[in-house]
């Protein structure tokens, strides 16, 4: 879960003027372009004022599977291998399901 002190802290950083406030009194400036991504589990102690300062995205992991990791994977190729994408995705998808499948298995 987000730690509801140190998030606090955060929030000056979440803000637009991106200046991280730290317990010493040092303020430090991030620059316009900077992006700030946390995973976190759940946002049971996260305050109001921290969740209105994020773009929240929630996706259930049953939802995406491990399909799209590995379509994002070979979309990614260095282009000497972009050719054997199609076996690629082929091979894994066979050696993930029969994997899966066996380690189902009761």
């Amino acid at each position: 879960p987000v730690d509801a002190v140190w998030v606090e802290n955060l929030n000056t950083v979440l803000d637009d003027n991106k200046k991280l406030c730290l317990n010493s009194g040092e303020i430090i400036k991030l620059t316009p372009v900077t992006t700030m991504m946390f995973e976190v589990e759940d946002l049971a102690v996260a305050s109001p004022a921290t969740v209105s300062r994020c773009g929240m995205v929630f996706l259930e992991q049953q939802d995406i599977g491990w399909q799209v990791l590995m379509l994002s994977w070979c979309e990614r190729l260095p282009d000497r291998l972009k050719d054997q994408s199609p076996l690629l995705q082929e091979i894994m998808e066979y050696s993930v399901e029969s994997s899966w499948e066996m380690g189902s298995r009761k």
